[in-house]
């Protein structure tokens, strides 16, 4: 069965998360029409009902109310398989608890688009994935279910994905778009597609390579900032500012750009990727030295911070009513409502294994809901009577707060951890029963 009766500006897209929406909607804002599929039955509904989305992206809503004639949303694979001419694949893979890659997902596409496939159809896939996966998995798996030849019946790409979160639409319409198909055409056609919605596009010569270039872009990141936390606990030591270092030396040598400290590559990307490389690697036999450092430290980097906490507990014999939670949000710029890979549930996920009943005062500017508890709308009310405070994102609401409005409503003995610079006047405090430790500078007071 072939597609002639479909229209070829129709495209598809499995997962409706936070890839698979702004990519919806600036599909239909470049002229296509699109159907959006998820196996969220609630989801759907809403997204049927309203055209509005329960995430934070700039934009996003707008453009859904703008081109929503254009738009149609299913949890029926059939009907996105049937009426489609071009399917793009943007579920998530998580890792599982062996920190390898959970496919479940990517499984569940695979089986709907194989046992629907028709000819001339395009599959371009941009979830994150081993290396390989598209041409020695998928493609197999598509030809067993459908009967038809990849690369001949129909077409397959690999175009990775690196939008970053809080600029989705502005990055998809700017950003280079790299893509590697299974063979020439797949390549060509998968590129027409991209291109039209703004940007370059970069043409690799298969679809390993384009696979490797998602990991490879996060892994950089995720290994520099294992570095600048490596080097801020170097200046910790010396009792030095880390980010008087690294702004000096990026001012003065243009070829340098190393990251500031703060915490470690947390969020959904940053470390799920280098796991996702490493288990390649292990497959194909490589020592990769860095890159497993490169993890551990950055696992470190985060999860120290509920060390420095359980010592003061300790060191104040557990007299210690409240400790508060200050971004909530994998990262605070741009500013997010995702908490998947939160810096602020591993440590208390660590801390809550050693503290009975803990009571947490939680804020962020945009979630409203953690740990199965409401969030306070104000931060002064998070941090009100509580022993210890833990400044975990850069959000501008939670940069330059002058340290005496945290004097001001909580409790003595008193923790204040400083992870991004958030504090002033911190270099005058003097008040005895207050304790300061900064990332990047060490303990800026101390009662030890």
């Amino acid at each position: 069965m072939s597609i002639t009766n479909i229209s070829e500006n129709t495209v598809g897209i499995f997962g409706l998360g936070y890839i698979g929406l702004p990519f919806t909607a600036a599909l239909a804002s470049v002229g296509f029409d699109v159907i959006g599929c998820d196996v969220d039955k609630e989801k759907i509904r809403n997204l049927k009902k309203t055209y509005r989305v329960n995430i934070h992206e700039p934009g996003l809503n707008e453009t859904f109310e703008r081109f929503k004639d254009r738009i149609k949303f299913t949890t029926d694979e059939k009907e996105l398989m049937n009426n489609t001419s071009k399917i793009l694949v943007t579920v998530g893979t998580p890792l599982k608890n062996d920190r390898t890659p959970d496919y479940n997902s990517i499984n569940s596409c695979i089986e709907s688009i194989g046992k629907n496939l028709k000819k001339e159809q395009l599959i371009i896939f941009k979830s994150t994935v081993v290396p390989g996966t598209t041409e020695e998995y998928v493609a197999p798996k598509l030809k067993e279910l459908s009967g038809l030849e990849p690369g001949k019946d129909f077409y397959l790409a690999y175009s990775p994905e690196r939008t970053i979160e809080g600029m989705a639409l502005y990055e998809i319409y700017n950003l280079p778009k790299i893509v590697g198909g299974i063979n020439q055409e797949s390549t060509n056609r998968a590129a027409s597609v991209l291109e039209k919605l703004g940007g370059s596009v970069i043409k690799v010569s298969c679809t390993k390579v384009a696979e490797i270039c998602k990991i490879t872009d996060n892994l950089y990141r995720a290994t520099n900032i294992a570095l600048a936390n490596e080097l801020g606990m170097i200046c910790e030591k010396n009792n030095i500012d880390a980010h008087e270092v690294v702004n000096a030396v990026n001012n003065a040598y243009e070829r340098t750009k190393i990251f500031t400290p703060g915490l470690g590559a947390d969020g959904p990307c940053l470390t799920k990727d280098p796991e996702i490389l490493r288990y390649h690697a292990l497959q194909k036999n490589v020592e990769i030295p860095i890159i497993e450092h490169g993890i551990k430290m950055n696992n470190y980097a985060t999860l120290r911070i509920a060390d420095i906490v359980s010592d003061f507990i300790e060191r104040n014999n557990n007299k210690v009513d409240k400790i508060s939670f200050l971004g909530l949000a994998f990262k605070g710029h741009p500013e997010t409502d995702d908490v998947r890979g939160s810096p602020a549930i591993s440590i208390y996920n660590k801390l809550k294994d050693k503290i009975d009943n803990m009571n947490v005062g939680l804020y962020d500017p945009l979630v409203k809901r953690v740990f199965d508890k409401d969030t306070h709308e104000r931060f002064e009310d998070s941090i009100n009577d509580a022993n210890i405070v833990m400044l975990l994102t850069n959000h501008k609401k939670l940069m330059n707060i002058d340290v005496k409005e945290i004097l001001e409503k909580t409790k003595r003995p008193l923790l204040i951890v400083d992870c991004w610079h958030n504090l002033k006047g911190v270099e005058n405090l003097n008040e005895e029963g207050v304790e300061v430790f900064r990332i990047g500078h060490g303990w800026m007071k101390n009662n030890k």
